[in-house]
């Protein structure tokens, strides 16, 4: 009983800490219009994420009130959500000229 009391309190405070990024990534889902819902879940999941990893960032570095720490971590949601498609397209890129850079460097580039 004592395990599933844990479990069930870390599930609270997982819960407890991605809710405001969701809750800024979905009022952002909101307001975009013309997506799949592919896109809609893939921007969604990306801006709940960060606003997470960027909480503990926040309260690593400052002494601040859970209630200012919240607002920023929801605009970060909001941000995320919104920059999604541009770091998707910025890293596909990267990638794809990855095998000429590799090319070029190890043998003397293209003729």
């Amino acid at each position: 009983m004592s395990k599933l009391l844990t479990i069930i309190d870390t599930m609270l405070a997982l819960l407890a800490g991605l809710l405001p990024g969701a809750m800024g990534a979905a009022v952002s889902l909101a307001y975009e219009k013309g997506l799949t819902w592919s896109d809609r879940f893939l921007q969604f999941t990306i801006g709940t994420i960060v606003s997470y990893f960027a909480r503990g960032v926040i309260v690593a570095l400052f002494d601040l009130h859970t209630f200012v720490v919240d607002g920023i971590v929801f605009t970060a949601g909001m941000i995320a959500f919104r920059a999604t498609p541009r770091f998707a397209s910025a890293v596909i890129d990267a990638l794809v000229s990855l095998p000429a850079l590799v090319r070029d460097r190890f043998f003397g580039g293209s003729k």
